[in-house]
C-alpha cells in the first residue's frame, strides 16, 4: 500500500516517533475470526503506541498461497454480496511481506 494510505488510516506520520517494532510470522489466515473491526483496531492502537509491525506472511506457493485466497465483502446494511477480491487488498496491516521461502527469511530481514 501506498504511504497515503497509511497515514489517512493511521493518524499520518506527522510528528509520531516509532520506537518499537513487531514483527508477526504467520500464514496469514484467520486474522478476522474476532471480527475485522476489532482487529483494524488492534493494528491502529499499536501504531499509535509508536510500535511499527511488519507481518511475515509464509507462503506456499505450489499448495493454497496466499495470493489466491479470495473473499467475499458483503453490503453491511443490506448483507447482499458486492463482490469477491483478493483477501490482500483487505489485510489489515499496511506492512507486510509474502515470504514464499522460509530460509530468506533472514536476508528478508
Amino acid at each position: 500500500t501506498g504511504s497515503s494510505g497509511i497515514n489517512a488510516e493511521y493518524g499520518g506520520g506527522g510528528g509520531r516517533v516509532t520506537s518499537q517494532i513487531m514483527f508477526i510470522v504467520s500464514d496469514g489466515r484467520g486474522l478476522f475470526v474476532k471480527g475485522v473491526e476489532a482487529v483494524r483496531k488492534a493494528v491502529k492502537e499499536t501504531w499509535d503506541a509508536g510500535i511499527l509491525v511488519v507481518f511475515l506472511i509464509i507462503d506456499n506457493p505450489s499448495k493454497d498461497s496466499i495470493l489466491n485466497v479470495r473473499t467475499p465483502v458483503f453490503d453491511p446494511v443490506t448483507g447482499k454480496l458486492l463482490c469477491i477480491q483478493n483477501y490482500l487488498e483487505t489485510f489489515p496491516f499496511p506492512y507486510y511481506v509474502v515470504l514464499r521461502d522460509p530460509g530468506e527469511l533472514p536476508l528478508t530481514l
